[in-house]
């Protein structure tokens, strides 16, 4: 007990908060839309989320200290992993284990909603498991697919997996809405790769800011940004949500701050947290402001 208290760090708890932030969002749309709800798949799905972010978090945590990265890396309280193994190396068996049982217990859940509504959520929890083994020694190699990877596996799989295993069904309305987290949540991994280029290029990593360089990453983190506010204002003005739903813009805006940042400060961005936690501001209200505005 005593290895596995001290081991906790790597879980990092306060990445933790995005993922029961998408189910609520998903729980709030089948809420707007007066769907069919279960109360219990909603508990398990927001588990099976925490243990999702558990399990890419503690395995990117090992693997960092596998390939020596974690000792090189510029650590701010949003980049660089927690540390934990560079001082106490004696702890990775311990995190790998950690990750092991939350992938495991995540697939049991899987399987009895398999079981208990239908095979799509099968569909979605392999391609969630795949996002989870392979991000951090594959998908970071491959720089299109590392861009998308965050906002496929939070803002699209979670909110499409918790909406199913919620209602028992899947929407056109869930589809569009779950963008808008794709979108901010790429942006938040994205920002957080600035500080540590040296490091992970040195690691074998090639994702968009080191195969593009500062100045293309730039341009598509403002694009982002321009999309997710322009999928605000379209999915209001298409399924004529109610008033209040355009106070996500709000929150969402809070990413052209960040690229303020990002053009003065470039790879120094951890030396600036304010614009940092900006970003971070943005990728997890919006999602809670619109969960508010559809409840």
């Amino acid at each position: 007990m005593k290895t596995f208290l001290a081991a906790l760090p790597s879980v990092r708890p306060p990445f933790l908060l995005l993922a029961p932030i998408c189910v609520g969002f998903s729980a709030s749309i089948a809420s707007y839309q007066e769907a069919p709800f279960n109360s219990f798949h909603f508990i398990l799905a927001i588990i099976g989320a925490l243990l999702a972010a558990v399990s890419v978090n503690t395995l990117n945590e090992y693997q960092d200290h596998q390939s020596g990265l974690d000792l090189n890396t510029s650590k701010t309280p949003f980049n660089g992993g927690s540390g934990l193994l560079g001082k106490s190396p004696e702890l990775a068996s311990t995190v790998l284990h950690i990750s092991i049982v939350s992938a495991v217990i995540m697939f049991i859940i899987g399987c009895y909603f398999s079981y208990v509504i239908g095979n799509k959520i099968v569909i979605i929890g392999v391609i969630g498991l795949a996002v989870i083994s392979l991000y951090t020694k594959w998908l970071n190699k491959l720089p299109s697919i590392c861009l998308i990877s965050p906002g496929l596996g939070f803002g699209v799989l979670i909110v499409l997996g918790s909406y199913y295993v919620i209602t028992g069904t899947l929407s056109i309305l869930v589809w569009h809405l779950s963008l808008i987290p794709f979108l901010l949540i790429n942006n938040l991994l994205l920002m957080n790769q600035y500080p540590d280029i040296d490091a992970d290029k040195a690691a074998g990593r090639n994702h968009i800011v080191i195969k593009y360089g500062v100045n293309l990453a730039n341009i598509i983190y403002l694009f982002t940004s321009i999309l997710t506010l322009l999928t605000i204002i379209s999915l209001y003005l298409v399924y004529q949500l109610p008033m209040l739903f355009l106070t996500a813009l709000i929150p969402a805006s809070l990413t052209l701050f960040a690229f303020k940042g990002l053009i003065a400060h470039r790879e120094r961005i951890g030396t600036k947290p304010k614009y940092m936690v900006m970003n971070v501001i943005a990728a997890n209200v919006t999602p809670i402001i619109i969960s508010l505005t559809l409840m």
